[in-house]
């Protein structure tokens, strides 16, 4: 190899070392706030050298400095023992801020690596390279079971609430934001019923309509209006009731 060769190669290595460093996870916690259930692996910039005959730019010894970003890659793990359906990140790359919506089905355990659009066309020199200039955090994380844990809250997870008198919710508890269509909660009950009776206090928040019902299960639509929180409440013909809160953003 001869000396030219052998200092681009040496350039090309010290490059790929510094990108390796060129993000921080932001897993600080505030005193009395529970720990994300989300952990960030990896959260960096698609990187692309451009063409040095295609398209000059600053370069040293024939090699480009600069690079163009695609897009951003994000591995991550859900690290509670409940299925995740939505996370937000919330991320600054190069002097912009954004958020990354990441929709699915992601179970517990199990490592995610996913590549967004967001960040596209930021152009990143040496100088970036060596000091991190990429922040990433989780901003939310919505579940399965309806529940919600948001950066900065002042307790763990919650529990779903249970009905003590058999009947039982799915989800247990609905988030909502105002430009949701609508979504759905599924009531059961252990046995046959003649029928269930919903009454809420979400008037102005939300608007809760029946779907479809049988002698043991029932569906509601929920439809949101405006911010706020309140309740539904179904009841069987024993007087038993279950109630699902609801929230809208």
């Amino acid at each position: 190899m001869t000396p030219d060769r052998f200092h681009r190669a040496v350039i090309v290595v010290a490059l790929c070392a510094a990108t390796l460093g060129a993000w921080v996870a932001d897993s600080s916690v505030a005193e009395g706030a529970s720990p994300p259930p989300v952990t960030i692996n990896t959260c960096a910039p698609i990187l692309s050298a451009p063409n040095p005959i295609i398209t000059p730019g600053p370069s040293f010894m024939g090699m480009p400095l600069a690079s163009t970003s695609n897009g951003m890659s994000i591995k991550f793990v859900n690290e509670s023992k409940v299925v995740a359906k939505l996370v937000n990140f919330d991320v600054e790359s190069n002097g912009s801020h954004f958020v990354i919506r990441d929709v699915g089905t992601f179970s517990p355990g199990v490592s995610i690596d996913h590549q967004f659009n967001n960040g596209s066309g930021q152009a990143f020199l040496l100088p970036s390279f060596i000091a991190p200039n990429v922040k990433c955090r989780v901003a939310s994380v919505e579940f399965a079971d309806g529940s919600v844990w948001r950066r900065g809250q002042p307790a763990a997870l919650e529990p779903p609430p249970s009905s003590p008198n058999g009947l039982i919710a799915t989800p247990a508890r609905l988030t909502l934001d105002r430009q949701t269509e609508a979504k759905v909660f599924f009531v059961q009950s252990p046995a046959r019923v003649a029928g269930f009776k919903e009454t809420n206090n979400c008037s102005g928040i939300a608007a809760v309509n029946v779907g479809t019902a049988g002698d043991a299960a029932v569906t509601y639509s929920v439809r949101p209006l405006g911010p706020g929180t309140c309740a539904a409440h179904v009841i069987n013909e024993n007087g038993t009731t279950v109630s699902v809160p609801i929230t809208v953003h």
